[in-house]
């Protein structure tokens, strides 16, 4: 009797409504909201709804100066929406207070060459009106990433913010410098990435054709 009471199978385990995390749970990668949301404006549908917005901040700053601030914190959206997810982690918070502080600072500043014609570093001197415009557009209509135009915009748009981490005006000095080397650093990228793209898309159209 004891040996037939040993042979018995012991009966299954009830499963109860308690589920424990495990570690295998705690590896698996979750998608965060923002992730979720800097993902979308890389869209088609939302690069060409931000054309008209483009046109329109341009258009209402060249009339109301004041209104160019706000124009950094759309390059930041644009510039996060743009870089990879682990770059956006480590680079996120400096480039977002230093944009903050470069509004307020911008705002000072137009706010003194208002009140003081003929002062140097007015909006229309320092490209505040159209510099943040220019690089936003490229961050949304430039496609591919590893081509060097879109690295020499990527690089000068996080110049461009993190010149609001220099003490009193200095960020009109990284102003005055993108200003003033853009021309050819966009000309420069440009030959090169029709020097680079153009024989390799010609190579791959023979390679169909054969």
């Amino acid at each position: 009797m004891t040996t037939n009471s040993f042979n018995q199978p012991k009966p299954t385990p009830q499963q109860n409504g308690y589920n424990p995390i495990t570690f295998d749970d705690v590896k698996k990668p979750t998608q965060s909201s923002a992730e979720d949301l800097f993902r979308g404006l890389t869209n088609p549908v939302p690069r060409w709804a931000a054309a008209p917005l483009f046109g329109f901040v341009f258009f209402y700053t060249e009339r109301l100066p004041f209104l160019a601030p706000l124009t950094i914190l759309i390059l930041l959206s644009c510039l996060l929406s743009r870089i990879e997810n682990d770059v956006r982690k480590i680079v996120g918070v400096p480039l977002t207070l230093s944009a903050i502080k470069l509004s307020f600072e911008m705002s000072s500043q137009l706010a003194y060459s208002f009140w003081v014609p003929g002062a140097p570093g007015s909006s229309n001197d320092v490209g505040f009106l159209w510099l943040p415009i220019f690089f936003s557009a490229c961050l949304v209509f430039i496609p591919v990433r590893e081509s060097v135009t879109f690295k020499i915009v990527l690089a000068a748009s996080c110049l461009l913010l993190a010149s609001g981490l220099l003490p009193g005006r200095g960020f009109l000095c990284i102003f005055y410098l993108i200003d003033y080397l853009l021309f050819i650093a966009i000309v420069v990228g440009i030959f090169v990435d029709l020097k680079t793209y153009l024989p390799t898309q010609a190579r791959s159209r023979l390679g169909a054709a054969h």
